[in-house]
C-alpha cells in the first residue's frame, strides 16, 4: 500500500481514511523502509495534509502510544515538542546554548489552570540532547517523571494535574526517529505529535506552528472526537497565544467551527517583544516559572496567564478570556499555583521509591 499512496500522494491527490490508515500502519509496524517513509511524508507536506489523513495517521499512532484514563473533564494541553527535525530547532531554540527562544510558557500555564480546580494533562517528551522541552524544565523543577500508567492515573486524581511522559522512540516506534532527523523538515509526525493525547481527554487547547493550521488542526480534532477545543496560533512565539501581536484562534464546539484574532490591547495587557519573554537553558526556565507562580510581575506573567485564561474558558470555568485572566491571577496571588507545583514533585518523589526496574514502566 505505501507504493501506491506515495504515487497517489505525488500525483496531489489526498488520500482517503483507509489507505492513510493502512499506509502508516506499514510504517509504523516497520513494513515500510525508510526510503519509503521519507518520500511519503515529504511528498505528503508538498501536497498539504488534508484533516482526514492527518486524523487517521494520528489514530494508527495512538494503537501504539501510552494510554492512562484521564477520568471526566480532564484538558489536553499539548503542543509540538522540540524533537529530531532540524527545521524544528531552528525555529524554537537560539542555537549551540541550547536555549529556547521562549520559556516552556505551556507549562506555566498548566500549573496555573490546576492551581484553580481545572484538571489537566500535558504529555511531554525530552527534546534533542542540548535543548530544553517541557520534560527538561519538569526535571529541573524536581518533577520525576518516569512513572507507570498507575501512577499518572493517580496524579490526575490526587493532584488534579500531569506531565505524561512517552519518548519519542518508544512504543514500537524507534525506526522512526533516525527518519525524522535525517529528513529535517516537519512533517505530518509534527503534526500528529500533540494529538496522541495519553490521557484520552475531550477537550483540548492545541498550540500550532502555521496560521493556516488552525481551522485544519480543529477540523482534525472534531474528526477525533474532540467536543470542546482552542486551536491558536501567535506571531513569534508560534504556538502559544502571544503578547507580541495577533494571535488566530480557531474555536471548536461540537461541529461548529469560529476563527477570530485577539490581541494583548483586547485584554488591558501591554504588548511585549521576544526579549521580554525570552527564556534559556533548563535551569533558567526552571527559574522563570517558579517566579511567575511566586507573583513576579511582567510579559512572562502576563503570557502565562493569558494562555491560562484560555485553558479556564475552553474548559467552562470561565465564559470569556477576560472572566479567564482574573481566574488565572487568583491562582497566583493566592499560591494555589505554586503550592500544586509543590504537590506535584512531593507525589513524583514519593512514587519513586515504588519502582524496583525501568522495565516496570512499559509492562
Amino acid at each position: 500500500m505505501i507504493r501506491e499512496a506515495i504515487h497517489k500522494v505525488i500525483a496531489r491527490q489526498n488520500l482517503d481514511e483507509a489507505e492513510m490508515e493502512e499506509a502508516m500502519r506499514e510504517i509504523t509496524n516497520g513494513v515500510a523502509s525508510p526510503e519509503q517513509i521519507a518520500s511519503f511524508v515529504t511528498a505528503l507536506r508538498m501536497k498539504g495534509e488534508t484533516p482526514i489523513e492527518i486524523a487517521a495517521a494520528a489514530k494508527v499512532i495512538r494503537e501504539k502510544a501510552l494510554r492512562v484514563d484521564g477520568g471526566d473533564e480532564v484538558v489536553s494541553l499539548d503542543r509540538e515538542e522540540i524533537t529530531v527535525e532540524k527545521e524544528t530547532i531552528l525555529r524554537t531554540t537560539t542555537g549551540a546554548t541550547g536555549g529556547t527562544k521562549v520559556f516552556n510558557i505551556s507549562t506555566a500555564t498548566a500549573l496555573i489552570a490546576a492551581g484553580r480546580g481545572v484538571k489537566v494533562a500535558k504529555s511531554v517528551r525530552r527534546s534533542t540532547p542540548g535543548f530544553c522541552g517541557c520534560a527538561d524544565v519538569l526535571d529541573a523543577l524536581g518533577i520525576y517523571l518516569d512513572m507507570t500508567p498507575t501512577q499518572i492515573e493517580r496524579c490526575l486524581r490526587e493532584i488534579g494535574i500531569c506531565f505524561i511522559y512517552d519518548p519519542l522512540a518508544g512504543n514500537g516506534l524507534s525506526h522512526l526517529v533516525p527518519v525524522r532527523e535525517r529528513i529535517g523538515i516537519r512533517t505530518i509526525f509534527n503534526l500528529v505529535d500533540p494529538l496522541i493525547n495519553p490521557a484520552q481527554a475531550r477537550t483540548q487547547l492545541l498550540g500550532v506552528y502555521e496560521p493556516e493550521l488552525t481551522e485544519t488542526m480543529a477540523a482534525v480534532l472534531r474528526n477525533l472526537g474532540i467536543k470542546k477545543a482552542l486551536v491558536f496560533c501567535g506571531e513569534d512565539t508560534l504556538d502559544e497565544i502571544t503578547l507580541t501581536g495577533k494571535t488566530k484562534v480557531t474555536f471548536l464546539q461540537e461541529d461548529h467551527m469560529k476563527t477570530y484574532f485577539i490581541e494583548p490591547d483586547d485584554f488591558g495587557m501591554r504588548k511585549a517583544t521576544l526579549k521580554d519573554i525570552e527564556g534559556g537553558t533548563k535551569t533558567r526556565n526552571a527559574e522563570i516559572i517558579i517566579g511567575i507562580l511566586k507573583g513576579e510581575k511582567g510579559p512572562r506573567r502576563d503570557i502565562a496567564v493569558l494562555n491560562a485564561a484560555a485553558v479556564f474558558t475552553v474548559a467552562g470555568k470561565a465564559q470569556d478570556l477576560s472572566e479567564g485572566l482574573d481566574l488565572a491571577n487568583e491562582s497566583i496571588d493566592s499560591g494555589a499555583a505554586f503550592e500544586k507545583l509543590e504537590h506535584l514533585v512531593r507525589f513524583a518523589r514519593g512514587e519513586q521509591r515504588f519502582l524496583r526496574s525501568p522495565v516496570e514502566l512499559y509492562l
